[in-house]
């Protein structure tokens, strides 16, 4: 579960995961080389550092003990998943989801800045079981991050519902066994600024009382055919630049 820093390898402007790669690129630059990367070439992880079996990066000492911690937190909820889990969404994502596994968050440990969804999609977290990771929401979130600056794997980005609900859509909503797993999960992060993506996120933060600040889902301008960052969804953004500061 744990990815050390020293174990990332950086080429042009960009880390990227050894193990993540079926063939190692020729060249990469920036990160536009890196997403332009065809995962049935280079592998299905090829866009990001982490995998199904290394999601949380650590740098030193006080990163590890943060891992441990949720390494502890994913076994009980693989142990007792309907705990934490609605069961309609428990078993819709063992039958339909490519991911056999159950997701959590993924992202480095020293960051102090939390993205917060609302659950894996079919096609996305449900195919890698890496949080807005693949699919066209994920894929557009990435680039926005990356032409403010920020390289997404170097934050921390989980969803309030684990479980790959129905049609992508919480047809029962989220409750106290979700909310309960979310608020572990943020406490030992500890982060700085938690961003909301999307209003199900928001009102889950909210109902934690926890400080959060609202950003459009990627979805909301998918669905205004907006594939890629645009000065609208730039400027929005921009928020999470300004929490580094």
């Amino acid at each position: 579960m744990i990815l050390r820093f020293e174990e990332l390898e950086k080429i042009g402007e960009i880390y990227v995961n050894p193990r993540n790669f079926k063939v190692k690129p020729l060249f990469l630059k920036t990160w536009k080389d890196l997403l332009s990367l065809d995962e049935n070439i280079y592998g299905l992880y090829a866009k990001t550092i982490y995998n199904s079996r290394q999601r949380f990066l650590v740098k030193d000492n006080g990163d590890l003990k943060k891992a441990k911690k949720l390494i502890e937190l994913y076994k009980e909820f693989k142990e007792n998943p309907l705990r934490f889990c609605h069961e309609e969404y428990y078993r819709f994502h063992l039958e339909n989801a490519n991911f056999k596994d159950l997701p959590l968050g993924q992202g480095f440990m020293s960051s102090k800045i939390v993205l917060v969804g609302e659950a894996p999609g079919i096609k996305g977290c449900g195919f890698t079981g890496i949080c807005f990771y693949r699919d066209k929401s994920g894929m557009l979130l990435r680039k926005t991050l990356f032409s403010l600056g920020i390289n997404p794997d170097f934050l921390y980005i989980t969803n309030v519902v684990k479980c790959t609900p129905p049609r992508n859509k919480l047809m029962k909503g989220f409750d106290e066994r979700e909310l309960e797993l979310l608020k572990r999960e943020l406490k030992i992060i500890d982060a700085k600024g938690v961003f909301a993506i999307g209003r199900t996120a928001e009102k889950a933060l909210k109902k934690l009382k926890i400080d959060v600040i609202y950003l459009k889902h990627p979805a909301w301008y998918i669905r205004r055919g907006i594939n890629d960052p645009n000065e609208e969804i730039l400027e929005e953004y921009s928020k999470i630049v300004e929490a580094f500061k």
